[in-house]
C-alpha cells in the first residue's frame, strides 16, 4: 500500500516543470506514474488510481498548479479574438513584418531529399510530445489512434505520392500485440494505396529498449489481466501479457527517447543536400534585401503617411 499523506508534492512538480522545459508541454498522469515507479510507489494498476485522485486532491487543495499537469483528449481551451488593434497599429505592425520579410524567406527544410519521411504515432498523448521533439526537423507527423480509419491513410498516401519520394514511415507503438498489429496494418494499408518502395520502421518501443531501461510494464488489476487471457490476440503473443507502453520509455529514459526518435528521421536526411539548399537560401535573402535597400526611400514616406493620416485614427 501507498501511504499517500506522506508523498511530498515537491518532487512531482519539479518534474513537471523539467518534463515542461524539455518538451514544452506538461506530463500527463501516466507519465508521472512511470516516472516515479519503485521510487514513490509500486507499478500497480490500483496505484495508478490512487494517484489520479491524490493529484486531484493536490490540485483542488492548490498544492500542486492546476495547469502542470496534462489532462486527456477532450480537454482543450482556445482563447477567442478579445484584442483591439487601431487601424494605425495594424498598419504599422504588417509594415514592420514587411521590412523584416529577408530573415523570414526559408526554403523548405527537405527541399531536394530523395525520401519523404513521417512520423506516425499510435497514440494521441504521444503526439504533442512527437512534434515538439521534432519541431525543427520540420518532417510530416500524425497519430492514428488505433485502427481510427483509412481516410488520414489515404491523404498521407496522396501527399506522399504528389512529391514522388521514397516514402518512410516511422512508427511508435506500444510493446503489445495492438502496438506491434497496427504497424503491420500500416504497412499493409499504405501498400494497397499504392505507396512503391515504402519503408517501414518501428522507433519505438522494441523488446531491446524494454531490456536495455527494464521498463516498467503497464500496471493491470485481476479483472484487466482475465480479459487480456481472453484476448485471442494474447494467444499468439510470445510474451505473454507483457504489455509497455511509450510512456514509459520517455519517463524512464527521455535523452534516449529523445534522441532516437531524432536519429530515426536523420538518418534517412541528406546533409549535403541540406548545405547546397541553404547556400541557396542565402542568395536568395541578399536579393530580398537589395531589394528593400533600393526601397529605402519609399518605405521612409510610407512610414510618415502611417505615423500622420488621421484615416487611420
Amino acid at each position: 500500500m501507498v501511504s499517500w499523506s506522506r508523498i511530498e508534492v515537491e518532487p512531482l512538480s519539479r518534474y513537471c516543470q523539467e518534463y515542461f522545459e524539455r518538451y514544452s508541454e506538461y506530463p500527463s498522469v501516466r507519465d508521472l506514474f512511470y516516472r516515479f515507479i519503485d521510487e514513490l510507489w509500486p507499478n500497480k494498476k490500483s496505484v495508478y488510481k490512487g494517484l489520479s485522485r491524490w493529484l486531484r486532491d493536490q490540485r483542488l487543495s492548490g498544492k500542486i498548479d492546476w495547469r502542470i499537469i496534462r489532462d486527456g483528449a477532450g480537454r482543450e481551451y482556445d482563447v477567442g479574438d478579445w484584442i483591439y488593434l487601431t487601424p494605425r497599429e495594424h498598419v504599422k505592425t504588417w509594415l514592420d513584418i514587411f521590412t523584416q520579410i529577408s530573415g523570414r524567406y526559408n526554403l523548405p527544410r527537405w527541399l531536394n531529399q530523395p525520401k519523404k519521411v513521417v512520423v506516425v504515432c499510435e497514440k494521441e498523448a504521444d503526439y504533442p510530445i512527437v512534434q515538439s521533439v521534432l519541431k525543427d526537423l520540420n518532417v510530416d507527423t500524425f497519430y492514428e489512434r488505433g485502427y481510427a480509419g483509412w481516410r488520414p491513410l489515404f491523404e498521407t498516401a496522396e501527399r506522399i505520392k504528389e512529391e514522388d519520394k521514397l516514402p518512410v514511415i516511422i512508427a511508435l507503438g506500444d510493446f503489445d500485440p495492438s502496438g506491434e498489429d497496427i504497424f503491420r496494418f500500416l504497412g499493409d494499408a499504405f501498400e494497397k494505396l499504392g505507396l512503391k518502395g515504402l519503408v517501414l520502421e518501428k522507433a519505438m518501443v522494441t523488446k531491446a529498449q524494454i531490456e536495455e531501461f527494464k521498463l516498467p510494464h503497464r500496471p493491470e488489476d485481476e479483472g484487466e489481466i482475465k480479459k487480456l487471457r481472453d484476448d485471442p490476440r494474447f494467444r499468439k503473443w510470445p510474451w505473454g501479457l507483457y504489455r509497455v507502453e511509450t510512456a514509459a520509455l520517455r519517463a524512464k529514459a527521455p535523452d534516449y527517447f529523445d534522441n532516437a526518435l531524432r536519429e530515426a528521421v536523420t538518418k534517412h536526411f541528406s546533409q549535403e543536400i541540406y548545405e547546397r539548399v541553404r547556400t541557396a537560401e542565402e542568395g536568395l535573402r541578399g536579393r530580398i534585401n537589395e531589394f528593400l535597400r533600393d526601397q529605402e526611400d519609399l518605405l521612409g514616406e510610407l512610414r510618415e503617411n502611417v505615423r500622420g493620416d488621421e484615416r487611420l485614427e
